[in-house]
């Protein structure tokens, strides 16, 4: 019988149950030493070779030895190769591992034996990835100082390993590989292969821990054992792996503990070796490495605090971990103090209660912690950002669209920097002076440099907090209580139950109440045209809230013909009146330029008066601003886009009239007359005999408080709609002037001849322009042109019932002329008799 024929039996088994199998040398063959493959090997490692082939190769190549391809082409096959020539009993270590953690699983593996005294064990796949694993070093350990001396290249010597896809591993009974344990090679899952893999990792020595924590040199000096080590050698592992979700595995080994991730209900995801104490996490589905080890203290400074060192060391001490130095137990328990962080148990009596008083004192002068902190690595105070940050949350700061403000109660304060820093400063606490003077130098270094930075890093106010007007709803704030007026009802309440917060310039520094009587009234009934409109007016102006539909421009105009002779009215008196029930700024409309510095002087107030606003004052510039947002440009601050809903409301005051030229504009303006009976009687205060209003009995301002809630609910009632009214003869005929200029002199000097005659040919009427301004002296550069004249005689002849009519024929005796017609009723015919 040839060496072939002994072994074919066992190639045709293997052949039968899917096995790749090349023939390898059985010999030395030159250079080539024994258990080589052949050239041909690789392609067998994409396609199964045949018997007759394999028999043919087998035959050529004079070998009695075939090996087992591993990988896919083999339904799946991996093998762990077990070498005993590099690590002396680990068979025996891994089999009993397997047994007492995957009895079944291994009571099924097919095992081979090695001619140097190790072991193959093979399984297949059942479920294996796509790219299904190459050759993987398990385990191994460091080389020894003689192997060294032998090979100083080699640094490290592996005993376990996977034969996987590319690889392959020698065929029982092939040069003298025996079979260990015969059974079929089994089919098993990938999660069975991982346990497998896993174990064997377990067992590797080459290991790379990650170190992270170690203790600072004033730690050391602290300590005779730093927490650190402490817990390193005595921690208790299983404990914290336990806590955050790994479960312990079947195990009776003493040395070798295993545990199973989180999200998982088995198998081996990890280990800890209770000799070397390092822990091992074998999958990247968790927060650790897989390629690194763990020492104890690193586990719980990942599972328990999130890399935090600081929080570690403190867990640590506060845990009794570490051994402290009796000689720095009083500097520790007032800096302890000062953290506010409890001392270890492993403390004296002594300290503890001087501990207790300490926190005490610190607890009465700073209620909300401390910002200055003594840092121990660094061995200095520092101000804490995040401490600070709390502080100031706490004392009541925050930061709201570029400004500081202060939480009062349920009301908002805007602050300055300047208080933001001081406050903080108060806060600051020590009975030793020159303790103190360290702190404060500490502080205000900290503020010179990061002042700005750590004011705009305050927590952002929530405006859902903040209690505003909203199109159906305004609310007015007084000392004792706060309306909640809507179209149906007006209803006071008491800040009792009040659970919003509100800005502070909303609450009017008096008590609400009721009345229908005092001054402000009977000043608005003699200082308005149309009190009905002035209702109106104020109730949209005290309602601080405004979307596009309600950008209204409020003018206040006067009766007085003359704007020479206006003034004194009771305009100015109306709009500073305003300050009693919303915000309220103005400036003069003489020094308003049209450009981005307009708004510089406004701060939020709700609404922006413009006063004494010139004849040629360009209302077409407040329509935007009106109606929409519009950029903001702060003083010595970055320009700013305010929202409509933010932006205030316009009221603007003015002894001439206004010009509409723009559709959208004319909708928007509205015109409220004031008489002129306080003009004529010298003012309010001549008048009354006190001043508006810093002279008010209680009276008054009930009456005033009362009558701005029911203008609101008036408001409101109508659907948040202004309209204006008619203006009266004298208010028109200023607007009228105002508007057309030059031309409504010429006009109103030859209006009755132009009415009584009916007519006047185009001819006469350029001779008469001609003629009247000249005569007075107005340059023609500054003449009325004739659409603008057409115009103004219209608007005129509409005011006063009359019809117009410019370039009619007429037909006279000497011929038939141009002319400009005037008529009231129905039009006459153009072109009567001679």
């Amino acid at each position: 019988m040839s060496n072939l024929t002994k072994v074919w039996g066992q190639v045709e088994m293997l052949l039968a149950d899917g096995i790749s199998l090349i023939p390898v040398r059985d010999k030395q063959e030159g250079d080539r030493a024994p258990k080589t493959p052949y050239n041909l090997w690789k392609q067998f490692q994409t396609r199964r070779v045949s018997k007759d082939e394999l028999w043919h190769e087998m035959e050529a190549k004079n070998t009695s030895a075939i090996a087992i391809v591993c990988g896919k082409i083999s339904g799946s096959l991996e093998v762990i190769d077990v070498d005993v020539k590099y690590k002396d009993g680990i068979y025996g270590t891994l089999s009993s591992l397997l047994q007492n953690n995957f009895p079944a699983l291994f009571g099924k593996l097919r095992i081979h034996s090695t001619p140097s005294g190790g072991y193959h064990i093979l399984y297949r796949i059942a479920n294996a990835p796509d790219k299904f694993p190459g050759n993987v070093k398990l385990a191994g350990r460091p080389a020894t100082e003689a192997e060294l001396v032998l090979n100083p290249k080699s640094k490290t010597y592996n005993f376990l390993e996977t034969r996987g896809e590319a690889g392959y591993i020698l065929a029982p009974p092939s040069l003298d590989y025996g079979v260990h344990q015969d059974y079929n090679i089994p089919l098993i899952s990938w999660d069975d292969r991982c346990n497998l893999i896993n174990i064997c990792r377990s067992l590797n020595e080459i290991i790379d821990v990650k170190q992270t924590v170690k203790a600072t040199k004033s730690q050391s000096d602290y300590y005779s054992e730093n927490p650190f080590d402490d817990y390193n050698h005595r921690g208790d592992i299983s404990a914290v792996l336990t806590e955050y979700g790994w479960k312990p595995h079947n195990s009776h080994s003493k040395h070798y503990l295993y545990f199973t991730r989180p999200d998982k209900d088995s198998g081996v995801s990890g280990s800890f070796h209770a000799e070397n104490r390092i822990f091992w996490s074998f999958t990247s589905s968790t927060t650790f490495d897989e390629q690194k080890g763990y020492k104890p203290v690193d586990v719980l400074l990942k599972l328990k605090f999130d890399g935090d060192t600081r929080k570690l060391y403190r867990y640590l001490v506060d845990n009794g971990f570490g051994m402290v130095k009796h000689s720095v137990e009083q500097t520790i328990t007032k800096q302890a103090a000062l953290a506010n962080k409890p001392l270890p148990a492993n403390f004296s009596t002594e300290a503890q209660d001087d501990y207790v008083l300490q926190v005490s004192r610190l607890k009465e002068d700073h209620p909300y912690g401390i910002f200055i902190k003594y840092d121990s690595d660094e061995e200095k105070y520092t101000v804490s950002r995040e401490a600070i940050a709390r502080v100031a949350k706490e004392l009541g700061f925050r930061y709201y669209d570029g400004d500081l403000v202060k939480i009062d109660g349920f009301t908002i304060n805007r602050v300055s920097e300047r208080f933001f820093q001081d406050s903080l400063k108060d806060y600051i606490r020590d009975e030793d002076p020159d303790s103190y003077e360290e702190l404060c130098n500490i502080y205000e270094a900290f503020m010179q440099k990061n002042g700005k930075y750590t004011a705009q890093r305050l927590q952002i106010l929530d405006e859902s907090l903040i209690l505003t007007d909203d199109k159906h709803t305004c609310y007015k704030f007084y000392i004792n209580g706060y309306q909640t007026i809507t179209a149906d009802e007006i209803v006071f309440n008491d800040y009792n139950t009040f659970s919003s917060l509100i800005w502070s310039d909303k609450i009017q520094h008096r008590n609400f109440n009721f009345g229908k009587s005092g001054r402000f009234l009977e000043y608005l009934k003699l200082a308005v045209h149309d009190l009905d409109q002035a209702s109106k007016v104020l109730g949209y102006l005290s309602h601080e809230y405004k979307d596009e539909t309600t950008g209204f421009i409020i003018v206040l105009t006067e009766q007085c013909p003359d704007p020479k002779q206006g003034g004194g009215s009771g305009k100015n008196v109306f709009c500073n009146l305003l300050k009693l029930t919303t915000t309220y700024t103005s400036k003069p409309g003489s020094q308003a330029k049209f450009d981005e510095k307009f708004f510089q002087s406004w701060n939020r107030q709700k609404i922006f008066g413009i006063s004494d606003v010139p004849k040629n004052f360009d209302f077409l510039f407040l329509k935007e601003p009106a109606t929409g947002s519009f950029i903001w440009k702060k003083l010595f601050k970055d320009e700013v886009e305010v929202d409509v809903k933010d932006a205030p409301k316009f009221i603007v005051q003015t002894n001439y009239s206004y010009e509409i030229s723009d559709g959208g504009l004319r909708r928007r303006i509205i015109p409220l007359e004031f008489t002129n009976f306080f003009t004529l009687a010298g003012g309010l205060d001549v008048h009354f005999g006190c001043h508006f209003p810093n002279e008010w009995n209680e009276d008054d301002y009930a009456g005033f408080d009362t009558f701005i809630s029911e203008s609101i609910q008036v408001w409101l009632r109508g659907g948040n709609k202004l309209h204006a009214t008619e203006l009266t003869d004298t208010g028109w005929q200023k607007q009228w002037e105002q508007t057309y200029g030059n031309a409504t002199g010429f006009i109103l000097d030859n209006w009755d001849e132009w009415i009584m005659e009916g007519f006047i040919t185009n001819e006469t009427f350029k001779r008469r322009i001609e003629t009247y301004f000249n005569e007075n002296n107005i340059q023609k550069q500054y003449w009325p042109s004739s659409s603008k004249l057409n115009l103004a005689i219209a608007a005129y002849g509409e005011k006063h019932g009359v019809g117009y009519k410019k370039d009619v024929p007429k037909r006279f005796e000497n011929g038939v002329f141009k002319s400009r017609i005037f008529f009231k009723g129905e039009e006459p015919d153009d072109s009567p008799p001679f």
